[in-house]
């Protein structure tokens, strides 16, 4: 599916509109003491839906009740107030995003090795029904998940397999349909769209590099043997040796010695990954950004790209100013010359 100009990032005032569970409309909120709106990609569990702070007033406590929907008027998003709380004259309405309807249905079967739309589909579609809940447009993913499932909630199932594949997934309104669409996404990088601190669209940016504590072949002695593992092939100062001590660890008397090998090159494997190469690199890409858009970056003065998924825009509104936010997920580098 396209990106749509995000209303967090429109220009304008905004407002915002309640809606029963049958999505009929209810009222109307133009003016609020402050909001934080953040819209995910695939990450809904234990984090923070939008959360509203009002003065208190009979007619708004009686509005912004729990189980009603929050629509912050533009975009695709609806959020399900979860608790409303009266306190020091203000009235505080904590959500969910609606994605979080897929916490109250169950899966009882184990799956494994599945294709991911048409199974996460079939998963909902074949749920208990929920209010005006229905599948959007498949989006033609054809990923394969190799792992296993076990029974749970199906936001816990989605959760797990979409950020281990970097898919997206969203409970999207159409306002116009008064539906709530069950989807997934995944946007590719758009070549044309040019991201730079010197077009004002990118700032924070920041470049890490250490080899402070860099190995990579470990040698593990153990009580009944040696294994030397990583890059053994290495020579001169592209050879980075660690030694560990694995005296304590002694041969079973029902395992062979092949596998006590094994075991200790595991252990081996474990260490080395505590001791990597670090490298990273981070910006913060602002402007018409959409959750899930791959942004492009370089950083000045350097061959070095990088490419990330937007994995959260986060709108905050208070006394009239609004501000966004962005969060990315782990940067893929490379350098211009490979």
């Amino acid at each position: 599916m396209a990106d749509i100009t995000s209303a967090l990032t429109a220009s304008g005032h905004k407002s915002i509109c309640v809606y029963d569970a049958q999505l009929r409309p209810l009222g109307r909120i133009e003016s609020w003491v402050s909001l934080v709106w953040p819209e995910r990609y695939n990450v809904y569990s234990n984090v923070q839906g939008a959360q509203l702070e009002l003065h208190d007033t009979t007619a708004l406590q009686a509005l912004c009740r729990p189980d009603r929907y929050l629509w912050l008027v533009g975009s695709d998003r609806l959020m399900r107030i979860v608790s409303a709380q009266k306190a020091d004259r203000k009235l505080v309405i904590s959500t969910k995003d609606a994605a979080c309807i897929l916490d109250e249905r169950v899966s009882m079967d184990t799956l494994s090795s599945f294709t991911v739309e048409d199974t996460l589909r079939g998963l909902v579609s074949g749920a208990a029904a929920w209010p005006c809940l229905e599948l959007g447009d498949a989006a033609g993913l054809t990923d394969t998940y190799t792992g296993e499932v076990k029974p749970g909630s199906l936001l816990s199932i989605a959760e797990q397999v979409c950020q281990e594949l970097d898919i997206g997934f969203r409970v999207r309104f159409d306002q116009p349909q008064k539906k709530l669409l069950f989807e997934l996404y995944r946007p590719k990088l758009d070549p044309n769209a040019r991201y730079a601190p010197q077009y004002g669209n990118l700032t924070d940016l920041t470049y890490t590099e250490s080899i402070t504590d860099y190995k990579n072949i470990c040698t593990v002695v153990g009580a009944d043997g040696t294994v030397t593992v990583g890059a053994t092939g290495n020579t001169g100062a592209a050879r980075r040796e660690m030694l560990l001590d694995a005296s304590s660890k002694k041969k079973e008397d029902s395992q062979s010695q092949a596998d006590y090998l094994a075991a200790l090159r595991t252990l081996g494997e474990q260490e080395l990954a505590k001791h990597q190469r670090l490298e990273n690199f981070r910006f913060t890409p602002t402007g018409p950004v959409t959750v899930g858009k791959v942004v492009a970056a370089s950083l000045p003065g350097t061959d070095i790209q990088a490419a990330a998924r937007i994995t959260a825009v986060t709108l905050q509104s208070q006394k009239g100013e609004n501000s966004v936010t962005t969060e990315i997920g782990t940067p893929i580098l490379r350098r211009k010359n490979t």
